[in-house]
């Protein structure tokens, strides 16, 4: 009897055990069963995902050729909230900040679309043109020169391709922060490192309007007659004619200060200006050799 209870034992933890890898054969089969159907939802649901973002991107671009930027932006940013993950997500959202920026003249718009590109899609191809306008638009639109030297310094420091309009850039908004020291030192960066830059004569006047602005007319002089110099035929070196003239007449050599704005007649574009200038000057040398 022993025996044979030990035998019904045993067999019935043999059909409990078999019970068990059956059930976990089962469920496993239908895991792998329920995983398939997902994956292959999961697909179509992209596949019909990427087909939706391509027809509204399409639409969009009709939008835009027949000028209706209002409606083209609508769709551009629809197709960005409703498709995040399609393949043109990225350049949707790059659209529709140039709309608000360029044509509805809605810098807030704009800029929230530029900053959400840049940090939903890093990798995007529209990622630098995007921080780009974003700068632009915090230096020239909302007149916010602190952070606009933030973002050029980030492109700066992405190797971006036109580095010397961005270096200058900087220079320009410390200019507007009233920091002259500092945007000189961006300047003078732009020269050492775009030697060949075609803002080259720009960049040397506005250097040497700052140090005129801060009454270092002998440093002013000679940032004038190098800028000359260097580019004598340039536009910039009539203003620094006209700059160099002013800092003659700082430096009480009216007689210099009169002959370089004489010869500028004919060339200075703002005739009208010039012989104000000359006037004015002729009166304090005739005031200066009646006082003599």
């Amino acid at each position: 009897m022993a025996s044979i209870q030990k035998l019904k034992k045993q067999i019935l933890r043999e059909e409990l055990s078999y019970r068990r890898r059956r059930t976990s054969r089962r469920l496993l089969l239908a895991g792998l069963l329920l995983a398939l159907v997902a994956g292959c939802g999961a697909v179509f649901y992209l596949w019909n995902q990427e087909r939706f973002a391509e027809r509204r991107f399409s639409r969009a671009q009709a939008l835009l050729v027949e000028q209706d930027y209002v409606e083209a932006a609508r769709q551009f940013q629809r197709l960005a909230r409703l498709y995040p993950h399609a393949s043109r997500a990225d350049e949707a959202l790059f659209h529709v900040g140039e709309l608000q920026h360029l044509y509805l003249k809605d810098a807030e718009r704009a800029l929230l679309a530029f900053l959400q590109l840049e940090k939903n899609y890093p990798g995007s191809p529209f990622g630098l043109a995007a921080q780009r306008y974003a700068a632009d638009i915090y230096m020239d639109r909302l007149e916010d020169p602190g952070r606009a030297v933030a973002a050029y310094q980030k492109l700066l420091d992405q190797g971006v391709a036109e580095g010397d309009q961005v270096q200058y850039r900087i220079g320009e908004a410390y200019f507007r922060l009233n920091n002259f020291e500092q945007a000189r030192i961006e300047w003078d960066n732009l020269l050492r490192l775009f030697p060949e830059s075609e803002l080259g004569a720009e960049t040397s006047y506005r250097i040497a309007v700052s140090l005129t602005l801060q009454g270092d007319f002998k440093e002013a002089r000679q940032r004038f007659e190098e800028l000359i110099a260097r580019w004598p035929d340039h536009l910039y070196a009539v203003e620094a004619r006209f700059g160099l003239a002013a800092v003659l007449e700082e430096q009480e050599q009216l007689v210099d200060a009169l002959e370089m704005l004489e010869k500028l007649r004919g060339v200075y574009p703002k005739p009208e200006v010039l012989e104000q200038r000359i006037a004015q000057v002729r009166e304090r040398i005739e005031k200066k050799q009646k006082a003599i």
